[in-house]
């Protein structure tokens, strides 16, 4: 099992003691079903999996549960052992199947006897549908393909090493030279593998032959269209030719979601809800302009116009031609890879829980990131992946613009770690410690629990 992040909010949730109901959403094939397993068979005597995509006959017996009671009878006939109260955890995966189940799950948190989690893909657009969410009874964690720090785990890289770049990033010292290096090529690697834990281990397992790996890309390319297909009804066609067009338009040179390549004439509010589709699906990941970089971002966004990355980088790799894999891997600085790395960054920003924001300005030029840390700060990133690092005079004009009050910009790059001025560099690999080194705001469920003393009456 490859170390997750994610099983620390779980632990949270158990220790708890089943007061809700667990949610684990996210993209297909990101290890959610496995986490929640290993938890139930950690922290439980007892677990009841049911696969409500795998198993059509529980499908069909639950979809004809009348009440709670009935259900959990249901539940019972389906366990090759008998449920034991306070020692349980029933998992029902792929609740997507059947998302009216949700209805019940305050009448099962309420019956107290056991816990329950639930998991699936397509939530974000599934449980719209619910007739009515239970909403105080369920502690949702969202999950991410595997970041940058959790590859480095499954390659084997020393804790040790790993705390002195966390450390040197916060302090704003230069990594020693050696380990800078070491971590360069490990991100390059994780550049052409991405997190999706099936990749990540056929790496492994080919002892880094990309083949294999790209095979397995491949298939997690196809079980997303097959999801689309599924799942979108009536939409499917749009949401696929959104999915299609995402490395095409990322590739282009202004690396802006061109709607035309849509059909003539194509208009955002047409498609609007085909992308949140996506965007809600945890396929894509939509980055906003901003006119007007100051906070709240989203004041001045423009929902139409806008960038789309894709939700794990090395499955966005595996849709070019192997040359991308190849120049990303070999560090080729005559490509122009800037788009892989803007998607690296983007799926790293989103993880750590931030909205994406882009700034474009026709004078001042555009600047790849915005994003809000925990102080409300507007805090810019430029994305650096070839020869001219230091080159980046959009994000000087919008530091040295007074009405804007940015205090500090950032330039993310093969260098070390480094301040001049009001601009910090930082190195590829520093995508491990972004929350602490940016200063952002941490995710609901990773945020520490604190009691509140009431005067006396």
């Amino acid at each position: 099992m490859f170390r997750r992040k994610a099983y620390d909010s779980l632990e949270r949730w158990a220790d708890r003691g089943g007061r809700t109901a667990l949610l684990v959403t996210g993209a297909r094939q990101i290890g959610k079903s496995y986490l929640v397993e290993h938890l139930g068979r950690k922290r439980y005597q007892h677990l009841l999996t049911v696969n409500l995509y795998l198993d059509k006959a529980a499908k069909r017996s639950l979809a004809e549960a009348s009440d709670v009671a009935d259900l959990i009878t249901r539940l019972s006939l389906l366990a090759d052992q008998p449920l034991v109260p306070g020692e349980t955890l029933i998992f029902i995966d792929e609740i997507q199947e059947l998302p009216d189940l949700m209805t019940m799950v305050k009448g099962l948190v309420q019956d107290g006897r056991f816990s329950y989690a639930f998991s699936g893909s397509m939530l974000g657009t599934e449980l719209r549908h619910v007739r009515s969410y239970p909403v105080g009874f369920v502690t949702e964690i969202t999950m991410f393909p595997m970041d940058f720090e959790e590859f480095c785990w499954a390659m084997g890289v020393q804790q040790e090493a790993l705390s002195v770049v966390r450390d040197c990033c916060a302090s704003l010292r230069a990594v020693p030279g050696y380990l800078h290096e070491a971590m360069l090529g490990y991100f390059r690697s994780y550049m052409v593998v991405g997190g999706m834990p099936a990749a990540v281990q056929a790496f492994l397992d080919s002892a880094g032959n990309m083949g294999p790996v790209r095979e397995v890309q491949a298939e997690l390319v196809v079980s997303y269209i097959h999801d689309i297909t599924k799942y979108a009804g009536s939409a499917a066609p749009h949401v696929r030719a959104i999915f299609e067009q995402l490395p095409l338009q990322l590739d282009a040179r202004s690396q802006r979601f061109r709607l035309n390549a849509l059909g003539e004439g194509a208009r955002y509010r047409k498609f609007s809800l085909d992308f949140n589709w996506l965007v809600s699906a945890h396929v894509g990941l939509k980055c906003n302009v901003v006119r007007d970089p100051k906070r709240p971002l989203k004041a001045t966004e423009d929902a139409g116009n806008f960038k789309l990355y894709e939700s794990d980088t090395g499955m966005l790799a595996s849709r070019y031609d192997i040359s991308v894999a190849r120049g990303l891997y070999d560090d080729d600085r005559s490509l122009n890879l800037g788009f892989m790395f803007e998607n690296v960054f983007a799926q790293a920003l989103v993880a750590c829980g931030c909205d994406l924001f882009y700034y474009m300005n026709r004078k001042r030029g555009e600047v790849d990131f915005l994003v809000e840390n925990a102080k409300g700060n507007v805090v810019p990133l430029e994305i650096k992946s070839g020869r001219s690092p230091r080159a980046h005079d959009a994000l000087n004009k919008l530091l040295d613009t007074p009405d804007y009050g940015i205090e500090k910009g950032y330039v993310i790059s093969r260098l070390n770690v480094e301040q001049r001025g009001r601009v910090v560099y930082l190195p590829w690999y520093a995508a491990m410690c972004l929350s602490e080194t940016l200063g952002l705001r941490k995710r609901v469920d990773e945020e520490e629990a604190f009691t509140v003393k009431l005067p006396p009456l």
